[in-house]
């Protein structure tokens, strides 16, 4: 399959219609319908670099990355920041038209929902043998 092209996007759960959304300065970032932080606040750049051999993220709106701090770690939870992050996106193993997410840090990790049973859920990162699937739209 061939890599996903650089563009604007918006990177949700394949049920409903809940998206990563940059909620502002600093903070864990959620899954929230369409509009719900404002106009836009979903919309995300993904922009492949040839020598990572992966993607930033960027929302469009703020103009912040997808981001997390120190090493990837269970639970580690995405928020919004000024440094990029690298992602490689490819295609879900079972979950055909839709797709993983994987620290390239270290591939083991890859990007799912927090361990905290809230609402709206937080996105994190795991190493469980369960992989997330998500859908990447054209925004």
């Amino acid at each position: 399959m061939s890599r996903i092209e650089d563009g604007l996007y918006v990177i949700g759960l394949p049920f409903g219609e809940s998206y990563i959304t940059d909620p502002g300065e600093g903070r864990f970032l959620p899954l929230l319908p369409t509009g719900n932080l404002g106009k836009d606040a979903n919309k995300i750049k993904l922009q492949y670099k040839e020598d990572k051999g992966a993607y930033s993220l960027q929302f469009e709106k703020s103009g912040k990355y997808l981001t997390f701090e120190g090493p990837p770690s269970i639970n580690n939870k995405l928020l919004d920041g000024d440094k990029p992050r690298y992602f490689k996106i490819e295609a879900h193993p079972y979950a055909q038209g839709q797709y993983a997410i994987k620290v390239a840090e270290d591939k083991k990790f890859h990007i799912g929902l927090a361990m905290e049973r809230i609402f709206p859920p937080w996105v994190a990162m795991n190493s469980f043998p369960e992989v997330q699937s998500w859908v990447i739209k054209k925004a």
